[in-house]
């Protein structure tokens, strides 16, 4: 009996030490729970995941082993105890398991043979804007980011340097398997942005890809429990940069020695007007986003809500967007089939006012006040007997609106509403092969007005007339008191991609290969104005229905109406990928692709790519280099395709106008005409790459850095040719030119964690770039010139031998004995606003519970022309400083010349320096200790964006888009009518639970 029962209490011992259920907490070295971590014991296999505070139970027996796995830390092993048990994971720094999105699926990072940068969400939402493009600029290496502070406008995007000339500019946008554009999509939703830089990772997208690819990935639930997340700031917003402009005495001084009389302006003015100070006030920003995720085993969610509100800081612009983001993941069938859904819905509500009130408050003179004293809108009128301001004066000295009355009169009103979607169902075949389906579409209504009061607008312009004046303008002709435009349009755009993927791994051989095809179809777009006059004042009944002017014969029934023909494409296409142990590594691809675009027997192109890389810190010989962790040679060569340029220069059209005669009698018919031929051999623009790049991890994968070499060239570039008239009676576009861009990339990134307080990393990239046109050789090519002043001059001209936007103007070659410029026979070059390098620096410093970082970009080598200084007709406004340093008798060796009111001539005079080095971002953060239970994170936060800007330019800012997609030929890199950069101090706070 003593020995059955010795027995049975250590059976129950036993039964009782293997059945007791071990509880424990998981956390990173932030003590922030981790929910997700996978918990296995070791011993019997047993499994489970931390709920979403971070907490675990499992059952276990003192002493056995619990492993503890988590995506992006290091996996552990630690022996159960009594109590509750406190993990502490650890970040792994070798990220090279990391997943990027590439072209119909994902790889990992440390597989990647070609050029690739990805932006992570903590990067993107760290500088508030209502772009995600504009918050990661200077965060990838050969990515040129110009940015637009104007409300609801998007920056400009540059990958590698710039390719062609007269369209099809920018990057391929894909947003969760939707090609489609970036305007309206939240910063808040975004988990990764994955850019593809060379030519071997964009040829898997043809001809949509030859300026890059930026695949952007929204947000998804993560497994464990329902997780809420509210992020909000509030900011106000100020001209970083500001140009003090002459104020009236200086005005009276600059223009009587123009005029050539002491007394032509009174130097005891009545007003000194500071117009920018009339036209701004303090912008200002506010951002609100709350997102609701989760997952378990079969299905996952997220649901997220942007409302992003900014006044601008030109008087009267305002912007609103409301975004509702959604996506979710299905598992069916015992995890053999996926079904995942994406939509993307966004409302934006857009004031705009004219830029140009920018240049007309730089422009006009101070002496114009405002308002005159009888409350009527000033004027620049001088009483020559007096030479003072005067609303009965007789002189008009210039032909500056006043800008005040611009803003006031301008009565522009927008909406968008955009859906982004998708779904696709992912079906496992075998255990190697899966089936993947996606269809991706893009709609968008717009609605807009705009106002304009004719009458009140002459009135301002006029300041002695009256009403009567007005009307007697017409004589016998309707009178048209004010205008009313309404627009309408919208477009459908999609893609359907259907893929089949193998996967199989054998013994120390992986091997990938994707095989498919796409539908896409775009410029699905209609449009309808209307115009008509004489509508209600009262802006409730601002409506075509109600004008008074609506006869069919009449000016203002103008109906408009525009529809677009769809481009369609059509693509098959291939890539297998192999690597041997992980050491040898080789991807190749193909794309077979057709596009109404082109005529017939172009329709379709073939565009190929090849890389390899090889890991050679795996081999033998190196195993002993200590200080080396990493280290992979890559080389690709690719073929991507342009045929979005030229959706519109390859359709034949028709303009009226041309009037013939018909019959006997010689009768006059109206008819139309066709103004241009089309080359029947037209077809794509190709650009071909090689790329040469080394991936390193050093001294214990604290130091990590990317160099990369590469030659692109893009032959076959379309520029329009002037044949005789005989053959076509405007410009024709053929295929006759190519373009380089030949540049390097660096990128290196210092990571260390001192103790359990104190971590911090200092990252930068450098990039260098040389772009040229190398031959146009069509004999009928002449000059294709472009960069309008709106005074008749134009300062850009298309050159071989010369970056694409280059400046031509005419060399200052001195002074003459009246102080003026005199200059060179012919035109030269100027520089090009496109830079030939840019560079990014950041650091960031974690003490406990406080976070510090600085993000900054600059750029070099790059030009801007001075727009508003050189648009002149007499009797502007100068810089402050100009009388400092103008030509005189008394003064020869000033560098401005002598007092002038006469157009200037496009000049170097107006060619300054573009470089620039900007802060971009500081912030400081503070994470409060954990005060209650169910909440998981409370931070707070003070960031202030682009505080600091150091720049010889001297307008308000080196950094200009230009409009018109930032066209090389037009407006890029002319401070003309251009929104300043703006610098905002804002607050925020991050709540999780």
């Amino acid at each position: 009996m003593k020995y059955l029962f010795s027995f049975l209490l250590l059976f129950l011992v036993s039964f009782t030490a293997k059945s007791q259920t071990t509880n424990g907490l998981v956390t990173d070295y932030k003590n922030m729970p981790l929910p997700g971590v996978n918990v296995i014991q070791k011993a019997s296999g047993k499994s489970t995941t931390t709920d979403f505070d971070g907490k675990f139970s499992i059952e276990s027996a003192v002493g056995d082993f619990l492993e503890f796995s988590y995506i992006g830390f290091e996996t552990i092993s630690i022996k159960a105890s009594t109590g509750t048990m406190k993990i502490v994971m650890v970040e792994k720094t070798n990220n090279l398991n990391e997943v990027v999105v590439i072209g119909y699926g994902t790889k990992k990072l440390g597989s990647i043979t070609g050029s690739v940068a990805q932006i992570k969400a903590n990067d993107i939402i760290k500088t508030a804007a209502q772009s995600p493009i504009q918050s990661i600029q200077g965060r990838a290496a050969g990515v040129n980011i110009v940015t637009n502070d104007e409300p609801g406008a998007n920056p400009s995007i540059r990958i590698r340097g710039l390719g062609t000339i007269l369209g099809g500019r920018d990057p391929l946008y894909i947003v969760d398997g939707v090609e489609t554009g970036i305007n309206g999509l939240s910063p808040n939703e975004i988990a990764t942005i994955d850019i593809l830089k060379d030519a071997s990772s964009l040829a898997i997208y043809g001809q949509k890809g030859s300026n890059g690819v930026v695949i952007i990935t929204t947000k998804k639930g993560k497994l464990g429990r329902v997780k809420v997340s509210y992020d909000s700031y509030y900011g106000q917003k100020f001209i970083q940069k500001k140009v003090k402009m002459a104020d009236s005495y200086r005005f009276a001084y600059y223009n009587n020695v123009a005029a050539g009389s002491s007394s032509y302006y009174s130097f005891d003015q009545p007003y000194n007007t500071d117009w920018l100070e009339e036209i701004t006030d303090t912008g200002e920003v506010i951002n609100n986003h709350i997102s609701i995720s989760g997952a378990n085993e079969n299905a996952s969610y997220y649901l997220g809500a942007t409302n992003y509100k900014e006044k601008g800081i030109l008087t009267g612009t305002e912007y609103e967007r409301n975004n509702v983001n959604s996506r979710n993941e299905f598992k069916l069938l015992d995890n053999k089939l996926k079904i995942a859904q994406n939509i993307n819905l966004t409302v934006a509500n857009n004031v705009t006012k004219p830029t140009s009130a920018f240049t007309n408050a730089y422009k006009q003179s101070p002496i114009v006040p405002v308002y005159f004293d009888n409350g009527r809108w000033g004027v620049p009128l001088r009483n020559p007997a007096t030479g003072l301001i005067d609303i009965n004066g007789s002189d008009r000295f210039n032909n500056v609106a006043n800008p005040v009355a611009q803003l006031f009169y301008t009565n522009n009103q927008n909406k968008d509403v955009t859906i982004v979607g998708s779904i696709s169902a992912e079906l496992k075949l075998t255990k190697e092969l899966t089936y993947t389906s996606n269809f991706g579409a893009t709609y968008n209504t717009y609605k807009g007005f705009s106002f304009t009061p004719n009458d009140q607008i002459y009135l301002s312009q006029n300041a002695t007339s009256t009403i009567d004046d007005y009307v007697a303008s017409f004589g016998n002709s309707e009178v048209i008191y004010n205008t009313l435009e309404q627009k309408r349009s919208n477009y459908y755009e999609y893609n359907w991609d259907n893929y089949i993927t193998f996967k199989k791994t054998f013994g120390n051989h992986n091997v990938n290969a994707v095989l498919g095809m796409s539908r896409t179809t775009t410029k699905n777009f209609e449009n309808l104005n209307g115009v008509r006059y004489n509508v209600p004042v009262a802006s409730n009944y601002w409506s075509l229905d109600l004008s008074s002017y609506n006869t069919a014969t009449a000016p203002g029934s103008v109906i408009t109406n525009h529809r677009d023909t769809p481009v369609v494409s059509l693509a098959y296409f291939g890539r297998f990928e192999y690597d041997f142990k992980g050491k040898y590594l080789i991807t190749a691809s193909v794309r077979r692709e057709g596009t109404s675009s082109f005529q017939e027997v172009q329709k379709w192109g073939v565009f190929p790519a090849v890389s390899a890389g090889w890991v050679m810190s795996e081999e033998k010989f190196l195993q002993n280099v200590k200080f080396l962790n990493y280290l992979k040679i890559r080389a690709g060569y690719g073929e991507v395709g342009n045929a979005r340029a030229l959706n519109s220069l390859n359709i034949p059209i028709f303009s009226a106008g041309a009037n013939y005669a018909f019959g006997d009698n010689q009768s006059i018919f109206p008819g139309s005409t066709q103004p241009y031929d089309v080359d029947p051999n037209l077809t794509w623009e190709t650009m071909g790459e090689f790329d040469l790049g080394i991936d390193f991890k050093v001294l214990n994968n604290k130091l990590s850095g990317t160099i990369d070499l590469y030659d692109r060239r893009s032959k076959d570039v379309i520029l329009p040719v002037t044949l005789p008239p005989v053959l076509s009676q405007g410009n024709v576009t053929v295929n006759t030119g190519d373009v380089t861009n030949k540049g390097v990339e660096l990128s290196l990134r210092w990571d260390k964690k001192i103790n359990d307080n104190w971590s911090y990393f200092i990252s930068g990239n450098y990039s260098y770039n040389k772009n040229e046109l190398v031959k146009a050789d069509n004999s009928y090519f002449a000059n294709l010139i472009g960069g309008g002043l709106g005074n008749g001059q134009w300062t850009k001209q298309v050159l071989v031998g010369e970056a694409l936007g280059s400046f031509y103007v005419y060399q200052v070659t001195g002074k003459n004995s009246d102080g003026n410029f005199t200059y060179s026979s012919e035109r030269v070059v100027a520089g090009s606003y496109l830079p030939t390098y840019t560079y990014g620096l950041s650091f960031g410093i974690n003490y406990k519970k406080f976070d510090f970082s600085v993000d900054t970009y600059g750029v070099g080598g790059n030009k801007v022309y001075n727009g508003k200084k050189a648009q002149r007709f007499g009797g502007e406004n100068i810089e402050h400083g100009y009388l400092n340093s103008f030509w005189s008798p008394s003064t020869p060796n000033g560098v401005n010349p002598a007092p002038y009111n006469e157009v200037p001539v496009a000049s170097t005079y107006f060619v300054e320096d573009g470089s620039y080095f900007r802060i971009n971002n500081i912030t400081l953060g503070y994470t409060l200790p954990n005060f209650f239970e169910k909440i998981d994170k409370v931070r707070i936060y003070a960031t202030a964006i682009n505080p600091l800007l150091f720049t010889k330019y001297s307008g308000y800012s080196p950094e200009v888009v230009g409009g018109d997609n930032a066209n090389p030929l037009g407006g890029a890199g002319i401070e003309l009518d251009a929104y300043p950069t703006n610098k905002t101090f804002l607050f925020g706070l991050n709540v999780s639970f």
